[in-house]
């Protein structure tokens, strides 16, 4: 029977997710690239596939659900002044 992980703090809280494994056998950290096609895909809409990232988020599984611990954003290009 699949087991559902809720997403606690940052880009994805509220988040649930079903998983078809253990919750043990899950991995306890999780980077993951953040642009408008996440939300896109959290809302079956259609992705746009030059959609940069615009961030990373990490997440730590704590107590069953994968809590937020932070967000890393990407290295800007330098501008000319």
């Amino acid at each position: 029977m699949p087991k559902i992980i809720q997403f606690i703090g940052g880009p994805l809280d509220g988040h649930r997710q079903e998983v078809p494994e253990k919750k043990k056998q899950l991995p306890t950290v999780l980077h993951l690239a953040i642009s408008r096609n996440t939300y896109r895909l959290l809302a079956d809409q259609p992705m746009d596939p030059d959609e940069p990232a615009t961030s990373r988020a990490t997440y730590k599984l704590w107590m069953g659900s994968y809590r937020f611990v932070a967000a890393k954003m990407p290295a800007q290009k330098p501008t000319a002044s």
